[in-house]
């Protein structure tokens, strides 16, 4: 006889609940199931989680909810529970007890397998999604190290979500008072608003270039109301009782008279030690005021930093770690986020400077303007409290370099919280690395960068992007060198699409410019057919924000083009058999329809040669994500010869056309 006791002594933290071994194959073998005690502490809230088994918990003793997916329950003791594969589940004991269950849990792949194809990757996308980018700073041009950050990333899901009948829009526009600006103007020698606006319209121009379509841009600087209702959600915030006007030493230029902060302080980083601007450290993402770096100097004039004293309102972020914490963990973060988050939080977070002593920005008062990144925050919540107000609720994703973590990731929802706005604040954040060039940062102080007007107007839109999008700097530093620069329209799934694509001038000319019907089938006719959807499955699955990769997407669809080519060259003998003329009519129609197929996945990454192909098929508007692919209905005419695409999309290439 083998027996178990319920015994809290034995327990270990686990799951964010305390955890007990029962019974399992290790203590007797071959049995189908595992077990634990467990027991929920009162007023805890275990970790959302999923796996792949089954799961039963048979409640001893207690209150608590328990929760799966959208669906909440409340038990008590002897009541049991069933908890499906893969279904997010987590127990809230919101009494004065502790709530205890004996888990049985158990693996059957059949089930799980099940559980997934019930619930394809398009299901996880809202009907409406707002995907925001953090403004570009207008201080100068973009180079290819800001567009393979978030910029191309985030339209690749814009079009993705559209092309799926979706409601998307992107969000950006120009980070017009950043302290990067006022700095640049006084080393100019010109207005920080003369900077904003020449350099933002210049910025803009290069994201249209780029294929970039923004549908609400926020320009501070060219926006007379900006400035009123972003006081208007600063005095909210003011008014939280974490807020407190304080006297602290502050990094000061006595050469300048000027208050040094963040662009216009120069130093190295006292967590890394890494080359830092004052409040943060884009090397390892954590904050820190002018005065904390080692060896701080003015960027101006380079005079060593001294301190004196100024008056401020500061925030305690202590104040809401705990509400944050709650905030993260129901919303998606990437890990390297989440990573950094954790480490903050469990450092304690220091309190941050709400206005600073400058002469750009929005006005409060004193000599004193709303910090850069604060009025960057409420900016944010700002337009999404607008695109509520006028399109209706959405869900929002974030896209972010790593090197803004701390302020979108903490800054930005502690100001929501202080400001009642938390139901406009992002569910998902994405960030991104570094690309590097020739295995240094890009830098535009000393010109080791590759414009990316330069970039555009040599390789066109098409090349430029599908290079970003494959060395996108996700989760990692990537690297490209300049003679890959210099080369962005010889990518290979560039070429590869247009000889696929060239070769079917020889199918239009046989079939007499229309597009067959099916006819009979064989089983290499259907399993084309099965991979046609099982890679769009698989494509939607990295559109997920929570398992976004621009890397994957594009060696899935360098795959596709190659399964595609291949079928062709198979197929290719049994065209020429007169009494296999109804097998040739399928094998036909499937090959127009992996051409409609190329040119809704290839869209997010290459609208213009995808474009081309839809248009040359002669299907309306935009190209059209189908869940489940139909056949372009026998007799379709194609509208220009197929040479014609490969031709085109390699002038844009060659930035001829």
């Amino acid at each position: 006889m083998i027996t178990r006791a319920f015994d809290r002594s034995a327990m270990s933290w686990s799951y964010e609940m305390h955890l007990q071994p029962m019974l399992s194959a290790t203590d007797i073998e071959g049995l189908p199931f595992g077990s634990v005690f467990g027991s929920v502490p009162a007023h805890t809230v275990s970790k959302r989680h999923a796996h792949q088994d089954g799961e039963m918990f048979i409640v001893l003793a207690g209150r608590a909810s328990v929760v799966l997916g959208d669906e909440e329950r409340e038990l008590g003791p002897g009541e049991v529970v069933y908890l499906s594969p893969f279904g997010y589940h987590e127990i809230r004991n919101e009494s004065d007890e502790a709530f205890d269950i004996v888990s049985i849990y158990w693996e059957h792949i059949p089930s799980a397998v099940k559980v997934l194809e019930q619930a394809p990757p398009r299901d996880g996308f809202p009907e409406r999604t707002l995907v925001f980018c953090p403004p570009p700073t207008p201080n100068g041009g973009l180079h290819l190290g800001h567009l393979a950050g978030p910029y191309v990333r985030a339209d690749m899901l814009v079009r993705a979500l559209r092309s799926m009948g979706r409601d998307a829009r992107y969000v950006t526009g120009t980070d017009d008072h950043q302290s990067y600006v006022a700095a640049a103007a006084r080393l100019r020698g010109t207005g920080p608003a003369d900077v904003a606006t020449a350099e933002g319209d210049a910025i803009l121009a290069t994201l249209r270039a780029a294929g970039i379509g923004c549908d609400r841009l926020t320009r501070p600087a060219g926006d007379p109301e900006h400035a009123d209702r972003i006081r208007e959600l600063f005095a909210r915030v003011a008014a939280s009782s974490a807020v407190t006007e304080e006297e602290r030493e502050t990094a000061y230029c006595p050469t300048c008279d000027l208050s040094l902060h963040q662009a216009f302080a120069r130093g190295a980083c006292g967590h890394c030690g890494a080359a830092s601007d004052g409040e943060i450290c884009e090397a390892c993402g954590r904050p820190n005021e002018a005065r904390e770096l080692t060896g701080p100097q003015c960027r101006i004039c380079g005079t060593p930093a001294v301190t004196r004293p100024e008056r401020a309102l500061w925030l305690d972020l202590n104040a809401y770690a705990e509400q944050l914490r709650d905030y993260l963990r129901d919303s998606y973060t990437s890990p390297d986020l989440q990573a950094l988050v954790e480490r903050l939080l469990d450092e304690g977070l220091p309190p941050y400077r709400l206005a600073r002593s400058s002469e750009w920005g929005v006005a409060v008062g004193d000599g004193q303007t709303v910090d850069a990144w604060a009025d960057l925050a409420l900016t944010f919540l700002d337009a999404a409290r607008a695109e509520s107000e006028q399109g209706g609720p959405a869900r929002i994703t974030l896209f972010l370099g790593y090197d803004n973590s701390f302020y979108y990731a903490v800054l930005l929802p502690i100001l929501a919280f202080a400001a009642e706005l938390t139901e406009h604040l992002p569910t998902a954040f994405v960030t991104n690395q570094f690309l590097h060039l020739e295995g240094e940062k890009f830098s535009t102080s000393r010109g080791h960068a590759v414009w990316a007007d330069d970039a555009l107007a040599a390789a066109g839109p098409d090349a430029v992007r599908l290079a970003l999008l494959r060395n996108a700097p996700e989760g990692r530093v990537t690297r490209i060198t300049q003679e890959r620069a210099g080369q962005l329209a010889r990518d290979p799934l560039y070429l590869d699409a247009q000889e696929w694509l060239a070769g079917f001038a020889a199918l239009t000319e046989r079939s007499g410019g229309q597009v067959p019907g099916t006819g009979a089938w064989t089983d290499a006719h259907r399993e084309f057919y099965r991979y046609l959807n099982l890679a769009t499955r698989q494509l939607d699955g990295l559109l997920l924000p929570e398992s976004f990769s621009a890397r994957g997407y594009v060696r899935l669809l360098e795959s596709f083009v190659a399964r595609s080519a291949e079928f062709r060259a198979t197929e290719e003998a049994l065209r020429q058999v007169p009494s296999l003329a109804e097998e040739a009519r399928t094998s036909l129609a499937l090959e127009y329809l992996a051409a409609k197929v190329f040119a809704a996945l290839a869209w997010p990454v290459v609208p213009e040669l995808s474009q081309r192909v839809w248009d040359w098929l002669g299907l309306p508007a935009q190209p059209v994500r189908e869940a489940d692919w139909s056949f372009l209905p026998s007799g379709t005419r194609c509208v220009s010869a197929a040479p014609g695409l490969a031709t085109a999309a390699v002038s844009s290439a060659d930035g001829r056309s």
